[in-house]
């Protein structure tokens, strides 16, 4: 879900990697070449299921931000999650809040209805999560997910976050309740599940 965020100020510098690799997945920076795709998902409702709200973008408005930065900069990277074979089948991305610079604030999106519920949700995440606390050595990861959204729930259980608490919030004109997930850095140095990046 695109929660309403602020990003860390442009001069804090975060290491960058344009792409991060699992055993079956690449997760990549957007380039341009990408947009029509995120056009195509952004107005189609199969693409976010049940719990997210299309973003409807117009084909000016996403170049636009793409030129200007907004998909990858200091405080907020986008990466398109890749199968092996080529094919596009989601979004994952973080940013750091600018009032809580020890955290990096994740979501994630697999667009193709065909690819879910095969384990590639968990794998981008738990490859992001490692990047997180091992390269750009922040301190937390929340991710905030929808109250009925049990797989994303025990995704993230499996994952060694804890649930933090319930709150509602608007996405794009529809209300809806959630729950806040976090893990922090000891949790994480602690858990197995990262013990075997590749597993």
């Amino acid at each position: 879900m695109l929660l309403p965020h602020s990003c860390i100020a442009m001069e804090e510098v975060i290491p960058i990697s344009n792409k991060i690799y699992t055993n079956r997945l690449l997760l990549r920076k957007l380039e341009g070449s990408d947009l029509q795709i995120l056009l195509n998902w952004s107005s189609n409702a199969n693409a976010y299921g049940d719990f997210l709200s299309p973003e409807f973008f117009e084909k000016e408005d996403i170049e636009q931000k793409y030129a200007s930065g907004f998909f990858w900069n200091y405080g907020e990277k986008f990466f398109l999650i890749v199968k092996k074979d080529g094919q596009a089948i989601g979004t994952l991305h973080y940013w750091i809040p600018v009032d809580k610079t020890d955290t990096a604030v994740a979501a994630v999106k697999i667009a193709e209805p065909t690819e879910r519920n095969k384990g590639y949700g968990t794998e981008a995440q738990k490859s992001l999560i490692i990047y997180l606390f091992e390269k750009v050595k922040i301190k937390f990861v929340e991710m905030y997910t929808d109250l009925d959204n049990l797989a994303q729930h025990r995704c993230l259980q499996k994952l060694g976050f804890s649930m933090i608490e319930t709150l509602t919030y608007d996405d794009r004109g529809i209300s809806r309740t959630g729950n806040l997930f976090r893990i922090n850095s000891s949790q994480f140095s602690n858990h197995p599940i990262y013990r075997f990046h590749y597993e």
